[in-house]
């Protein structure tokens, strides 16, 4: 089973962390501070990105309420001027109002 975007972070940082730990250790298997800088680096970014979503996705959630609420008015008015249009103009004028129905 793949990792969540999270798990994956997070086992980013603690390999960081792992590596900053045992410096020494390592030094011997070229995995040095330019590698761990180059992760830290794409770290960083990958966060700001992150958050960049996230501000974004809840922009998204509040457009598409206010979306949902103008359409329903729309609807509302449209149906108000059908009803109003109906009990005004002969039917055989209706469909100049785009108003398909037969009563």
């Amino acid at each position: 089973m793949a990792k969540s975007f999270a798990q994956k972070l997070s086992d980013a940082r603690l390999m960081v962390a792992g590596i900053k730990s045992h410096r020494d250790e390592l030094a011997g298997v070229t995995l040095g501070e330019e590698q761990v800088a180059a992760i830290e680096t794409l770290l960083n970014k990958i966060s700001e990105l992150d958050t960049q979503q996230e501000k974004l996705k809840a922009e998204l959630k509040t457009c598409t309420v206010e979306l949902d609420k103008q359409t329903k008015e729309l609807d509302d008015a449209l149906k108000d001027a059908k009803k109003r249009i109906k009990l005004t103009i002969p039917q055989s004028m209706w469909q100049e109002f785009g108003i398909s129905d037969k009563k």
